[in-house]
């Protein structure tokens, strides 16, 4: 038995390849160091070469759902009997970006296009300007500067990496936006805005502290406290009394939570293979602030994708949340309908409720796929576009708010829809969907839409 377990030991060791050294090139910018926390594999260790081919194609994943590079390969070099070198090559994105924008206020192009007559005056317009991979550490660094339907500011500093091993970050967000033209109410599914031209009907505030800690590498917990505060007019608050509950015409209150989520998926942006799943449960008011804001909040979702090869992948996902006490001021009100909480088929209207649960499913096949090269510029000059054909089956159900009949006739009911249509996947994962749906309502539109839902 002695001699039968020696020699499979041996033979083991003789097919093993033993990494002597792991060199990464590419990385003009990014320190080393935030790539190597993405690797499974270490120097001075042996492995077959099929758990090598494993652990490259899911390294990739990692290292690529950074959004720091166009590219990320591995290859062996330098062999010299059973030792090899690792290379990892990548080729950086271009990080800073002060991009001008014309965004639509509607929560998507249909909305806009059919609810709102076509309005162009419901554009914001300014300025985001973006340093991705700040200091070389991952870090974003962002500025908006915003006018048009509404008009504020944000400022937000993500740092993913305040150690040395990399578990623990922070987050730090403030804004502040003020509108004269709000929505003030629902009526059967759709908000009602109303518009001031000389006075300003809402201002808000708020600030966001956030601390991660990465306990694995596709584990991630999350501490929250943020503070949001919001004045609007009395025109608003004549207008709808419980916009903020009593006719009030200021509110300010503290949130605090905590959130787990585990994410292992091929590509965060765009996923055909992986698994994702989240649990977080929070507080609304805590004491501090006396406007009527005492809730708890608690939400559970997650996502399965399949390959199932020759080009066919499939994907479930759910989404669960709940509130309470279920009687609240319409600001604070959950709905369906904004992305990404959204069921196909009913992008022309929300359900406002106080829990509610959607599932989506989805089949789709790759029509193509081709990288075009355009530009000399090492960051643009790859343009990748595949095409996707699907089909998908989306269903859900919202509890309705006490006393509350703006969302009738979709609360409290069944809600499914079936549909076709088409993703065009583009350069750094931009995807348009394009979506054609019949509803439970039998209402069939056709829908376009951006970024990936599932």
């Amino acid at each position: 038995m002695g001699l039968l377990a020696l020699s499979t030991f041996s033979q083991s060791v003789e097919d093993s390849l033993y990494v002597i050294n792991i060199r990464i090139e590419g990385n003009k910018k990014t320190k080393g160091r935030i790539i190597e926390r993405e690797l499974t594999f270490s120097a001075d260790s042996y492995y077959t070469r099929n758990e090598l081919d494993s652990l490259f194609e899911w390294d990739r994943n990692r290292i690529y759902n950074t959004n720091l590079f166009n590219t990320v390969d591995f290859s062996l070099v330098e062999q010299r009997g059973d030792s090899v070198t690792v290379l990892l090559t990548v080729e950086e994105r271009w990080y800073f970006y002060p991009i001008p924008f014309l965004r639509l206020i509607d929560r998507n192009i249909s909305d806009w296009w059919v609810n709102r007559d076509r309005d162009l005056s419901r554009i914001n317009y300014g300025i985001r300007l973006s340093q991705f991979n700040f200091r070389g550490r991952n870090e974003l660094l962002r500025v908006v500067l915003q006018s048009g339907f509404t008009s504020g500011y944000g400022l937000f500093y993500n740092i993913p990496n305040l150690d040395k091993k990399q578990n623990h970050g922070l987050l730090l967000r403030s804004s502040f936006s003020r509108a004269r033209n709000v929505a003030f109410n629902t009526v059967e599914n759709i908000p009602r805005f109303t518009f001031d031209s000389e006075e300003v009907l809402r201002r808000s505030f708020t600030n966001i502290v956030r601390h991660s800690y990465r306990s694995s590498l596709y584990s991630f917990h999350t501490t929250t406290l943020a503070h949001t505060y919001v004045e609007i007019a009395d025109t608003l608050a004549n207008l709808n009394p419980n916009f903020l509950g009593e006719q009030r015409t200021k509110q300010g209150h503290f949130y605090f939570g905590h959130a787990f989520r585990y994410d292992k998926r091929d590509n965060v942006n765009y996923t055909l293979e992986g698994t994702r799943f989240f649990v977080g449960f929070f507080k609304h008011g805590l004491g501090i602030h006396r406007d009527g804001v005492n809730y708890w909040r608690g939400r559970v979702s997650g996502a399965k994708h399949w390959n199932l090869k020759n080009n066919l992948y499939a994907a479930s996902d759910f989404s669960i949340l709940t509130t309470f006490p279920r009687r609240r001021d319409y600001f604070n009100y959950f709905r369906i309908g904004v992305i990404p909480e959204t069921l196909r088929g009913f992008d022309l209207t929300v359900v406002e409720g106080s829990s509610y649960a959607i599932q989506r499913n989805e089949l789709k096949y790759r029509l193509f796929k081709r990288n075009f090269k355009f530009l000399p510029i090492d960051q643009f000059r790859d343009f990748p576009i595949s095409v996707f054909w699907k089909v998908y089956y989306d269903h859900g159900y919202a509890q309705g708010f006490p006393n509350y009949t703006g969302s009738e006739p979709l609360q409290n009911n069944y809600l499914n829809s079936i549909g076709t249509g088409l993703d065009l996947l583009l350069i750094y994962d931009f995807t348009l969907r394009l979506e054609l749906s019949r509803n439970s309502q039998k209402n069939t539109f056709f829908f376009i839409n951006f970024l990936a839902l599932i």
